[in-house]
């Protein structure tokens, strides 16, 4: 069991991380009171979207992990830690006891870890010097954006309002009577579509799938939103995605959220751990 949660875990994240693409961070605002408006205002409808951004500078959580690949599923529990602008980290016990961990997942503002404390190996590598992380343009801000429940626009610091299409599901024009409000953007490759919810603006889910036909597709889903230093914050989130012939998924579910410093933002492998490629993963993956 502990190598099929290895196997899948590797190739599960290898695989999220060619399916996204770039961001950069959005500063939050104050929002505004929709009600007080007689037609969808998109100027303060952004602004209400972007005020459920946490202001905490740390995020830690125990978590419960469900990871779904093909007929394979595996189920863990372990820990979540996240600095703003600075590091996420996933780390992961033993299926069986609960104990010893047995992987551990970090992403810096330059690099991605990936340990297998099982087979004693590892990634380790710049997001700019891994070939099909370059062509989709992944970076950490799209990574903590996603962790974070924060909408995103791929190369902009503080996108304007106009940069996003404002649209129902259905994909009509939204009144400030619809319940869902979907903000869209499309690029050269991707298409990128945050689900929120009027009237506070609550983001539900990030979609961002290929524009080629490929069938490429990745989802970001939010649920059981708790207080978190005053904001909602999703204690339960799923990553999911398709691509290729392949789909897979990961559940997270936190609790015992906690604004908490003390802890180490870096992970070193082991000297005697054996440094593995990430793309040799993910084409033996998808072939």
């Amino acid at each position: 069991m502990k190598q099929t949660l290895h196997i899948t875990l590797m190739a599960l994240m290898t695989l999220a991380l060619a399916a996204c693409s770039t961001s950069k961070k959005i500063t939050a605002t104050e929002g505004t009171d929709l009600s007080a408006t007689a037609a969808f205002a998109p100027d303060a409808y952004l602004a209400t979207v972007r005020s459920n951004e946490s202001g905490a500078t740390h995020l830690t959580a125990k978590l419960r992990l469900r990871i779904e690949m093909g007929e394979q599923s595996v189920s863990s529990t372990g820990t979540l830690r996240m600095k703003k602008d600075d590091v996420i980290q996933l780390s992961v016990l033993d299926p069986i006891l609960h104990v010893a961990e047995i992987g551990r997942m970090e992403f810096t503002r330059t690099h991605v870890l990936i340990i297998d404390r099982f087979n004693k190996q590892y990634i380790d590598v710049p997001y700019d010097e891994v070939d099909f992380l370059q062509r989709a343009n992944v970076d950490f801000n799209t990574l903590q954006a996603l962790f974070w429940n924060e909408v995103f626009l791929p190369g902009e610091d503080d996108p304007t309002t106009d940069a996003y299409t404002y649209l129902t599901p259905e994909g009509l024009a939204p009144k400030v009577t619809s319940a869902e409000v979907d903000l869209t953007y499309t690029d050269r490759l991707l298409q990128y579509r945050f689900h929120t919810q009027q009237p506070d603006g609550t983001l539900l889910r990030t979609d961002i799938s290929s524009t080629r036909g490929n069938r490429s597709q990745f989802a970001f889903d939010y649920a059981d939103f708790t207080r978190f230093k005053g904001k909602a914050f999703p204690a339960s989130m799923t990553m999911s995605f398709t691509m290729g012939n392949q789909s897979a998924s990961l559940h997270i579910s936190l609790s015992s959220l906690r604004d908490n410093a003390d802890w180490s933002a870096r992970t070193y492998a082991p000297a005697s751990y054996t440094q593995v490629d990430a793309e040799k993963i993910l084409r033996a993956l998808v072939q």
